[in-house]
């Protein structure tokens, strides 16, 4: 049973489950990098995080809170990182000196092949056969915090895919975590996990087609004001093109419309503006982005369009919507995502097809 748990990170994900893991009864240690030590500044003395809204309430007491990495890894059963998709990178590097055998890492959440990142730097690094990797499609929770020591939750998500890398630990995973989280559901392997994150279809489209209103105002709502029923159609042409994906790989299709109800996001809805709409106290009460810096733009476009675009391909599924996003999101942030994004070579699924690809998702390197 795992009873200490290490989180890797201290945003709004990170504070949602130490808090409420806490006061679930588990052992939580807090690490947060010290070059981003501000994000526990309000809690570093007092080692109490408030948690209000859903779910448990109160005071939480986490049990250590700390920016030395080795010392939060010491004497624990699971470590969750909870961190944006483009860190995924250096937070794997990170850990590569402190592996041991038997460690299990839970990414909560993979975002797009979030799992095959790491398996990649920890193969590169000789330690791959000493960890066992799983993720979550998405966060556990919709959630903001209100200031230094205090975490929103809006939401406790419903239904979350859950998977292994490789999948041939699946069941064994999947036992271990559901006691923490109970809402998780089994899937195939990582990349049904991966296919499956939501801000594929609700992140970058609306940012693109929204950007001059963000860039002139400086104050947006994303769901509220930028998806609007135009901007809502576009998002539904992306989500048909991961639907393409996902029946390529024989992967069950859940459309957007459907799994924004399942997750509890969204009500019931014959289209997606009109569940956006419907999503109060979750969706339409969230600010942001207010500038083109923003994770739905710099986070989901590389590391959510292009990765998803570029296993459609190795299945020959066009993405012409999902392209397009990408092309203009790289033009207004100067950077070619195509390149500097989430591509194959970067997941070690370069040179596959996609027979090969499901065995090496199945059995690993």
């Amino acid at each position: 049973m795992i009873k200490k748990i290490c989180i890797l990170g201290a945003g709004n994900g990170g504070f949602a489950a130490a808090a409420d893991l806490t006061l679930r009864g588990f052992e939580v240690t807090l690490y947060e990098n010290e070059r981003f030590e501000d994000s526990i500044k309000g809690i570093r003395d007092t080692g109490i995080i408030n948690i209000e809204g859903v779910g448990q309430v109160g005071e939480a007491v986490i049990h250590k809170i700390t920016t030395d990495l080795e010392d939060a890894l010491k004497d624990t059963d699971i470590i969750m990182p909870i961190s944006p998709a483009y860190a995924q990178k250096d937070v794997a590097y990170s850990l590569v000196p402190h592996i041991r055998d038997g460690m299990i890492i839970c990414l909560t959440p993979g975002s797009c092949g979030g799992s095959l990142v790491y398996g990649k730097v920890f193969y590169d690094n000789n330690v791959f056969d000493k960890v066992k990797l799983c993720e979550m499609n998405t966060l556990p929770y919709a959630t903001r915090k209100v200031n230094d020591n205090t975490v929103r939750i809006l939401l406790e998500t419903k239904l979350i895919y859950f998977a292994a890398f490789p999948s041939k630990y699946n069941e064994e995973l999947y036992e271990l975590v559901k006691p923490l989280y109970p809402a998780i559901e089994l899937v195939e392997d990582v990349l049904e996990s991966a296919l499956n994150n939501g801000n594929v279809t609700s992140h970058p489209t609306p940012v693109v087609l929204n950007a001059g209103k963000i860039e002139y105002y400086g104050k947006h709502y994303h769901y509220k004001e930028g998806i609007t029923p135009s901007v809502a159609r576009v998002n539904w042409e992306v989500d048909k093109e991961r639907l393409a994906i996902c029946r390529a790989f024989g992967y069950k299709e859940v459309d957007a419309l459907e799994r924004l109800y399942l997750t509890g996001y969204c009500p019931k809805a014959d289209n997606l503006y009109d569940a956006y709409q419907g999503s109060k106290g979750i969706f339409l009460d969230i600010e942001g982005p207010n500038d083109l810096r923003g994770r739905y733009l710099t986070e989901d476009a590389p590391c959510s369009l292009v990765f998803c675009a570029k296993v459609a391909d190795v299945a020959n599924v066009n993405t012409p919507v999902m392209d397009s996003v990408t092309i203009l999101a790289s033009a207004l942030r100067d950077e070619d995502y195509n390149t500097t994004g989430r591509t194959l070579d970067k997941v070690g699924l370069d040179n596959k097809t996609i027979k090969e690809i499901k065995i090496f998702l199945r059995e690993g390197y």
